[in-house]
């Protein structure tokens, strides 16, 4: 069985390879991090007082095509640290999160082929390559497989809600549920302004618009339903 799944991993990580090298070596150079400076200068043209949110976004009807915000106002207090620290950092934090989760739960070999599916999945490089905050999002799932409130903060990704219910049944993840409502009630009207971009955002596949990024985001889960048997670190709350 494990010859098997060895087998189906090196397969698909070997497709994996083969894709994401023409792709990496034609790739233009305007595309690389252009999610990452998207929200880094929305946050900073909000924090300097200017708007958040495209004016024709809140003017009427458009087309939710790359290049517009479609976060929660509370996304600013995410970006706001990218806005003075370097890079690289915006990278290195989820994927070492990710790394790390899968160093604790040391995930069965049956299941190496379903999280070498989600790294060969599309849209995991598109997000690596752009910058996405999907990518933030996966490092909060693989800390939320480890302490399971962080999956609160997958709320920000309102349209990816399902993956914020990990760990709903435990009394951590409501405190930090509350701590998120408080921490969202100061931006106030903004809020307004977040519903109206919403409702007049369109896109032909509605409300799944984001259902191409979801294998990424199940990464840690991935890893987390394969861990060899329940971590000691995996806890409530952490120590």
């Amino acid at each position: 069985m494990d010859l098997v799944a060895l087998t189906m991993t090196a397969t698909i990580l070997g497709l994996m390879v083969v894709q994401a090298v023409p792709i990496l070596l034609d790739l233009d150079p305007a595309k690389i991090a252009v999610d990452y400076n998207l929200y880094v200068e929305a946050t900073a043209r909000a924090v300097s007082g200017g708007p958040y949110y495209l004016p024709h976004q809140l003017a009427g009807p458009y087309d939710a095509t790359p290049g517009v915000i479609l976060y929660p106002p509370t996304f600013i207090l995410v970006m706001l640290p990218f806005t003075v620290i370097p890079w690289v950092v915006y990278w290195a934090l989820p994927v070492g999160a990710v790394i790390w989760a899968a160093w604790i739960h040391r995930p069965r070999v049956a299941w190496w082929p379903v999280i070498a599916f989600c790294l060969w999945w599309p849209g995991t490089l598109v997000t690596l390559v752009a910058g996405n905050p999907v990518l933030l999002f996966t490092g909060v799932m693989a800390l939320a497989t480890l302490w399971y409130w962080p999956a609160v903060w997958i709320l920000l990704k309102p349209s990816l809600f399902p993956f914020a219910l990990f760990g709903v049944w435990k009394r951590s993840w409501w405190i930090a549920l509350a701590v998120f409502i408080l921490v969202a009630i100061p931006f106030g009207a903004m809020w307004l302004d977040y519903v109206t971009v919403l409702l007049n955002a369109r896109h032909e596949l509605g409300l799944l618009y984001n259902f191409g990024q979801a294998p990424t985001l199940a990464l840690p889960l991935a890893i987390w339903a394969g861990r060899r048997r329940p971590s000691r670190r995996t806890t409530d709350l952490p120590a």
